[in-house]
């Protein structure tokens, strides 16, 4: 058979940057093994909705009931016959027309979505995806390596997605496959998870973060280093646009406005569109996920004049919006580093995670992230623009050398472990 690789990543999504992370992943792996074929499936598989992370709080030892479902799943592989090759590159799809589950939605939407959930959860009891699960189970048996890409999927205020990838991950190590879990930040407080990880990681082939501070948060909650890789996030990889000369004074603002609305720290982005707009600059609304922050932004709209742009643009027609204007102001890691690949600076700004600072700490700004967490960081964000706008050549120069720089870090870590993790 052809050597296949399985990628677990997204491969419909309405997130510009999901997009961007999963074609960027599915290129490093062709890189890694030419010869081979890459097959993608998407992530959390419906027939994993009748599990629950509850089911595993009340035990006494939550590994070990862990460890029952993982075998009980593996036991479902029906051999590698069962699905036919791959074939092709694998596609990964825009479609803004997914509705948005998480944060920023109306009541009503938020009834629906928990409705159909619980009628999905019945539908995986009942055996309804069985069969999908097991054509998953027969690729990852035809494969040299399995990839998990949770991305940004491992949610401290959410628990439920972080399980599924661990799910996935731990069936395919106990089929045999060597298996790695990649490019995530380690955000996660549920102490159950936190019991589950550090043993289920010891046993797979790589481990790789996409900061120190996850690194960090690892061994806080018991983890080895043996497996453990860490480079920034593989969008960074994405193709440079074409190169356009920024328009002066034109900036775009990205709020994640589901974390800010959860946090409560919505309102005041309304503070920094203005407080920019006095600077004399032109603000525009940008977001790689636009189903999730149109609400939010047509909220500011109401109160203020300000155009949005980037909707229906695939990442790389988005990467290169983003390299038209003059500077960005980000709390959306993707935006940023969509901004960046496209040579643009950016004034990133945190919420409640530690995933922005963690990848400007990787790539080396000496510039701080600024904390949505702290009083006054309204004004810190306005007093940075005006010092971007006039310091903004230096800023983007040395973007793009951080940026090349960290292009050839991953590429020369990165390639050599996938390697090794099959080889071994």
């Amino acid at each position: 058979m052809t050597p296949e690789t399985v990628l677990i990543t997204r491969i419909r999504t309405n997130n510009k940057g999901n997009q961007a992370l999963s074609s960027a992943w599915a290129a490093m792996l062709q890189q890694a093994f030419p010869t081979g074929a890459v097959r993608a499936m998407e992530r959390r598989p419906p027939h994993f909705l009748q599990y629950t992370l509850e089911q595993l709080a009340g035990e006494r030892d939550p590994f070990r009931a862990f460890d029952q479902i993982t075998s009980k799943l593996a036991r479902l592989a029906p051999g590698p016959a069962y699905i036919a090759a791959a074939k092709g590159a694998p596609r990964i799809q825009l479609d803004e027309t997914i509705a948005q589950p998480r944060g920023g939605i109306a009541h009503e939407a938020i009834t629906t979505l928990r409705q159909r959930l619980n009628l999905r959860r019945w539908a995986a009891f009942a055996g309804r995806y069985r069969d999908d699960y097991k054509k998953r189970l027969a690729a990852v048996q035809r494969a040299q390596l399995v990839v998990v890409n949770p991305a940004g999927e491992f949610f401290h205020e959410d628990p439920t997605p972080a399980f599924y990838h661990l799910l996935d991950a731990y069936v395919a190590h106990k089929l045999g496959r060597p298996t790695a879990i990649v490019n995530h930040t380690m955000d996660i407080n549920d102490p159950t998870l936190r019991k589950l990880i550090p043993r289920i990681y010891r046993e797979l082939a790589l481990v790789g973060f996409r900061d120190e501070k996850s690194v960090g948060a690892f061994k806080a909650m018991g983890g080895t280093l043996d497996n453990v890789l860490v480079t920034p996030d593989l969008a960074l990889m994405t193709r440079h646009p074409d190169k356009r000369a920024p328009a002066k004074g034109r900036v775009a603002v990205a709020v994640h406005a589901p974390a800010a609305q959860w946090a409560e720290r919505g309102a005041p982005w309304l503070d920094v569109i203005t407080g920019l707009q006095t600077l004399g600059l032109e603000v525009v609304l940008v977001s790689n996920e636009m189903p999730a922050d149109h609400a939010f932004f047509s909220s500011i709209r109401s109160r203020v004049t300000v155009p949005v742009e980037g909707a229906g643009l695939d990442f790389d027609r988005y990467s290169e919006l983003l390299g038209g204007f003059d500077f960005v102001v980000s709390s959306r890691m993707h935006t940023s580093i969509l901004a960046m690949v496209a040579g643009t600076p950016v004034i990133p700004v945190e919420g409640p995670s530690f995933k922005i600072s963690g990848l400007f700490a990787e790539l080396g700004f000496a510039r701080p992230v600024i904390q949505s967490t702290q009083p006054g960081w309204t004004d810190q964000v306005i007093a940075a623009a005006a010092a971007m706008r006039d310091q903004r050549d230096a800023s983007a120069s040395d973007t793009v050398a951080k940026i090349s720089a960290a292009r050839d870090r991953i590429t020369s870590v990165l390639v050599p472990r996938l390697q090794q993790a099959v080889a071994r």
